[in-house]
């Protein structure tokens, strides 16, 4: 490589790092339990870059709400534990973070949007009053000063007479509300990274969609970075730059959504595009991944996936293979594509016609 071509590369790099807000490598985490360990994120590294929206899928145990929880210090121990790895965010490792320090991050410059309201919200205290806390708590504000950012808070995140909503309980709301009451207590602070777990879990399609809209709205308005962890790609497309796909505690693919929808490099990748249902078109058979995720107990020996996998070969059983840089941001976590450097050919008309690699 010529000089000038290399001073470019660490440019770039220095540029990259530069731009990173978060960065795990290498996270392991397992809990221990009666049945034994489970080994449930196994070496995870991604990085969320300043103002971008980050897509993590794939399906229920493959460790994306772990990794997240992990990020918040909120891993119950035992019979969790944090083996190994980093989690930068701004270049601190809040691994290394006292319990004090960690809380002044919590809720202030982290902040979550939790899977289920009705439990993560505290029934015995009004709505208002949890919103008004992070701002106590962190900003300093006075009673006075909390309750009138809260009420701001509830009326720019859509909820309707929010002075009356101020003093009602949880139970006493619909979903989307109370889901409106977690992103109002979750961006209160103006976080500058927000962790959505499966925020339009349980809700109907309409609110959903406000749901949504409302958390571009605010990301756009606040400049905060967010992790949205789904299992609905239809939620990937509308909100995400990237994506991050999980399987059995490993990342399998990171690259942009639009390279992810349009040829996906990952066997698991692959099935779930395929799975989505179309609307119009040649009719054909909805498509669905054979066999399930492995028990989460047993020794792996290669490839997690490869038991499910139509162009899984010897090697796939035998070694797990390590993740591909295809550059520009891409990786991928294949042997068909670390020994041919080009994945199996997509036939169109359905996965069982695809070639072989």
């Amino acid at each position: 490589m010529k000089k000038n071509e290399k001073t470019a590369e660490l440019q770039e790099t220095a540029d990259d790092r530069n731009g990173s807000l978060l960065r795990i490598e290498n996270l392991e985490v397992e809990f221990h339990t009666v049945e034994g360990i489970h080994k449930a994120v196994r070496k995870v590294s991604y990085e969320v870059k300043m103002g971008e929206t980050l897509g993590v899928v794939g399906e229920s145990g493959s460790g994306k709400s772990v990794t997240a929880l992990s990020v918040m210090q909120l891993i119950q121990s035992p019979p969790g534990k944090i083996m190994g790895g980093k989690i930068l965010f701004e270049e601190k490792d809040l691994l290394s973070l006292s319990k004090e320090e960690m809380n002044h991050i919590r809720g202030n410059e982290i902040a979550m949007i939790f899977q289920e309201p009705m439990t993560s919200l505290n029934p015995i205290h009004t709505c208002g009053k949890q919103i008004m806390e992070p701002l106590i708590l962190h900003k300093g504000y006075s009673k006075s000063e909390a309750y009138e950012k809260a009420l701001q808070m509830m009326g720019q995140v859509g909820i309707p007479i929010p002075r009356q909503r101020m003093k009602e309980y949880p139970h006493q709301l619909s979903g989307g509300m109370r889901q409106r009451v977690m992103i109002a207590m979750a961006l209160v602070c103006k976080p500058k990274l927000l962790i959505a777990d499966e925020p339009t879990t349980a809700l109907d399609v309409t609110i959903q969609a406000q749901i949504l809209e409302l958390m571009k709205i605010l990301r756009k308005e606040m400049n905060s970075s967010i992790i949205m962890i789904t299992h609905d790609l239809g939620v990937v497309a509308e909100m995400c730059d990237r994506v991050v796909v999980m399987y059995d505690g490993q990342i399998v693919e990171v690259c942009k959504v639009s390279d992810l929808f349009r040829h996906p490099y990952h066997p698991y990748s692959e099935g779930l595009i395929c799975s989505i249902p179309s609307i119009g078109g040649t009719r054909r058979k909805l498509y669905a991944i054979k066999g399930t995720v492995p028990s989460p107990y047993e020794e792996k020996t290669g490839c997690s996936f490869a038991p499910r996998c139509q162009y899984a070969k010897d090697i796939c059983r035998r070694q797990c293979p390590e993740m591909t840089d295809l550059g520009n941001g891409r990786l991928v976590r294949c042997w068909n594509y670390r020994e041919t450097g080009n994945l199996m050919e997509t036939a169109k008309e359905s996965p069982e016609g695809r070639g072989k690699a």
